[in-house]
């Protein structure tokens, strides 16, 4: 239906509801949790531009939910219980108890340089049809667009937001409306390389910018990466769960040759990592060589290498604290607990080229947002 349908008044209002919590362990994590707070604040005012009247956002923050008090937003506070957090579990309560008809869930580090046409242009799609549902990432989400609201009864909840999408097809029938790829909608922020390389993007927020002013980071990984991309004599080693459309852009985008190795694409969805059956070829292959020679190896075959360590981790089999693996991306060394880890990490940082490590966003939304702020002269 488009606004010159009579029918369109009658269209049922869309809300947009946020999760941001966890525990914060750490000077790291703090850090990274005040970033994220810029970034909520920020998509509440481009939700606000975009058309959404009810704006919903759960928190385990007191002082975001102190924030969100000036912006009109409706605030859940979620103080600690004695279950864990059940992410499936949770979004239906808030559903069933508010009522909510038509539903576009974001997670709270989702999406900063997500423009406010692209959330007016997801909500009219909300409100214009019915038994529906679009996603930034079909096997891996942070976004989702929903209706009816009570197509979670019809579903088994998931744990984490990641799987929903294929809930809400295979299960709830819904119809799936593929939307445009864009950068807004493919960079999100899981890990401090992600805050690293959103902070040189024009399209970032005045609240998430005024909260990466105040971090002192090495930023000189990234930039050389960023350099790298651009020159037609370099080679560039992208590894971790690449999605053929990252490839494609990276192709047609950069100067720079590539070497692309991915695997393990969806093991969250999928819950291959939360059942121990992650295996990669390039774990192997560490493992083979050892930590000094595997990056040498690297060094071998390009002048730099990117690499989503997440999947490493998981074929290792470490049991790593989110301090630990934020440590490990920033080159911290003296900060990570975990002994083989702070291995790794250092002959990462002694190899003789630039290694950037991080998580699925970083060969994701990362590298498309780095070409991106290149091309736009930042």
């Amino acid at each position: 239906m488009g606004s010159s349908n009579p029918n369109s008044k009658q269209a049922k209002p869309v809300s947009l509801v946020i999760f941001e919590g966890g525990a914060v362990r750490g000077a790291l994590e703090t850090q990274m949790q005040m970033v994220r707070q810029g970034m909520v604040l920020d998509l509440v005012d481009r939700a606000r531009e975009a058309g959404f009247v009810h704006i919903l956002v759960v928190t385990s923050y007191p002082d975001l939910a102190g924030r969100l008090e000036a912006t009109g937003a409706q605030v859940l506070v979620d103080r600690e219980i004695e279950r864990p957090f059940h992410f499936g579990q949770r979004l239906w309560d808030v559903v069933e108890s508010c009522r909510l008809e038509k539903v576009l869930y974001m997670g709270g580090a989702a999406a900063p340089l997500l423009s406010s046409a692209e959330l007016q242009y997801m909500r009219e799609i909300l409100e214009q049809n019915e038994e529906i549902f679009l996603t930034n990432n079909y096997y891996s989400a942070d976004l989702v667009g929903f209706t009816p609201g009570e197509a979670l009864s019809r579903i088994t909840l998931p744990a984490i937001d990641n799987a929903l999408p294929l809930a809400l097809s295979n299960e709830a029938g819904l119809r799936h409306v593929p939307l445009q790829r864009t950068l807004g909608l493919n960079f999100d922020v899981d890990t401090p390389t992600d805050v690293l390389i959103m902070s040189v993007h024009p399209a970032l927020g005045e609240h998430t910018r005024a909260a990466v002013q105040n971090l002192t980071w090495d930023l000189s990984r990234a930039e050389a990466i960023k350099e790298l991309l651009g020159n037609p004599s370099a080679e560039l080693i992208i590894y971790g769960r690449v999605g053929s459309s990252l490839f494609q852009y990276l192709d047609a985008n950069t100067r720079c040759r590539l070497r692309l190795y991915s695997e393990e694409r969806s093991m969250k969805a999928l819950g291959r990592d939360a059942r121990g059956e992650v295996k990669a070829l390039m774990g192997r292959l560490v493992e083979e060589l050892g930590f000094t020679a595997f990056f040498s190896f690297l060094a071998e075959l390009a002048g730099g290498a990117v690499l989503d360590t997440r999947v490493l981790f998981e074929h290792f089999h470490w049991q790593l604290s989110a301090a630990d693996r934020f440590a490990s991306d920033l080159g911290e060394v003296d900060l990570i607990t975990h002994d083989a880890l702070r291995e790794f990490t250092r002959a990462s940082l002694e190899a003789p080229i630039p290694i950037l490590l991080g998580g699925h966003s970083l060969v994701a939304g990362g590298l498309w947002a780095l070409v991106d702020a290149g091309l736009k002269g930042m």
